[in-house]
């Protein structure tokens, strides 16, 4: 058996090997050790005996992705099936690893984007989902030969902590709401956390949802996404329809805000918001609050639930959370109106007025059974 000349290093540090293939075709693999080398030759090899030489071995992840996705889409006919894949890819694996070769994807590369997706404190359901569409798309590269092995078998969700969850503390709350002024973020996380609005909620809110003799803002719509664009849909379920009393702070707040857009809270370019523009909007304060030494993580998720927090430390009835939240079912009559002098939302307006004040500081529960 022939033996393989010993292999010197490259100027770049790398190893390199000419492949002959019994087609006579050449190939060069590369590598940092001659055990790396070896390897891709005897994948290379491997390859052609299984008959994938008519498969590009430079075809990237992006690239294959896509002509998975164009054969896999035929079985999947539902909005929200297409979705989850399509924005699996298009939010998160094409632009971490979408210029890299498919052959040379790991378990390591697929785990460091799961667990940059666990940092950022993006759901562990988000996670399998983008796992799933990466299983699909490599299963089907190992079908057509492009592979040996399957880089996802092994690959673990980032667990995300539960305090991630949590209602901000009072002070936390201050240094949110200190850290955002005068940023674009501001009308928006003060929209989360004193009127406990969804992301997609955020996105589909207008300045005509705005009433001024009451002083509410009427949520009847919220959007869902269709490859990162926004596509108008009804309220998460019956019960996010409501009617949300606006605190004076945030009231005057509003009045003062220019009307460049039709959105309260639109993109940069002044037009609705697209799945990562919600996600881009609050990163910049992300960013500074965690330098502080005294750092923590705020998202959209905890500053809604930190409005839920205070609705119950005003002392606020079960039944009044339920409804502020949309989480209740109710039916609405045409004169939505009428809803706000039901005396559950009555004594809302009045105690929310100090919503404010409560968040800011630590007091003891007045939960009212």
């Amino acid at each position: 058996m022939k033996k393989d000349k010993e292999l010197k290093p490259r100027a770049d540090g790398r190893y390199c090997r000419k492949v002959t293939l019994p087609s006579g075709e050449s190939k060069f693999v590369y590598g940092y050790t001659p055990a790396e080398v070896k390897r891709k030759k005897d994948k290379l090899m491997l390859l052609y005996a299984l008959g994938a030489t008519n498969i590009n071995s430079k075809v990237t992840v992006q690239k294959w992705g896509k002509m998975w996705w164009e054969v896999k889409k035929e079985g999947k006919t539902g909005h929200k099936s297409q979705y989850g894949y399509t924005s699996a890819m298009n939010n998160y694996i094409f632009p971490f690893m979408g210029n890299m070769k498919v052959i040379d994807v790991r378990d390591m590369h697929i785990q460091t984007l799961i667990n940059e997706m666990g940092k950022k404190d993006l759901s562990e359901s988000l996670q399998k989902k983008v796992l799933i569409a990466l299983n699909g798309m490599f299963k089907y590269a190992k079908k057509n030969g492009l592979i040996i092995s399957i880089p996802v078998e092994d690959v673990e969700v980032y667990n995300v902590p539960v305090d991630i969850r949590e209602a901000l503390t009072p002070n936390e709350v201050k240094i949110a709401l200190d850290t955002c002024k005068g940023m674009r973020a501001e009308i928006g996380i003060h929209l989360a956390l004193y009127c406990g609005l969804r992301r997609g909620e955020l996105a589909e809110i207008k300045w005509e949802d705005i009433n001024n003799q009451y002083e509410c803002l009427i949520v009847t719509n919220a959007v869902e996404y269709i490859n990162n664009r926004p596509k108008k849909k009804g309220p998460k379920s019956e019960a996010g329809i409501r009617i949300i009393p606006i605190p004076p702070e945030l009231w005057q707040m509003l009045q003062n805000s220019p009307r460049n857009s039709i959105y309260i809270v639109p993109s940069a370019k002044g037009v609705q918001m697209s799945e990562s523009a919600v996600r881009r909007l609050i990163e910049p304060v992300q960013n500074r609050i965690e330098k502080r030494s005294d750092g923590f993580r705020v998202t959209w998720h905890r500053l809604r639930h930190t409005y839920s927090t205070n609705l119950e430390k005003m002392g606020l009835s079960p039944k009044t959370r339920q409804y502020l939240m949309g989480h209740a079912t109710v039916s609405l009559t045409d004169n939505v109106y009428t809803h706000f002098q039901d005396e559950h939302l009555e004594i809302a307006a009045k105690k929310l007025k100090g919503i404010y004040k409560t968040s800011l500081k630590s007091t003891p529960w007045n939960i009212q059974k």
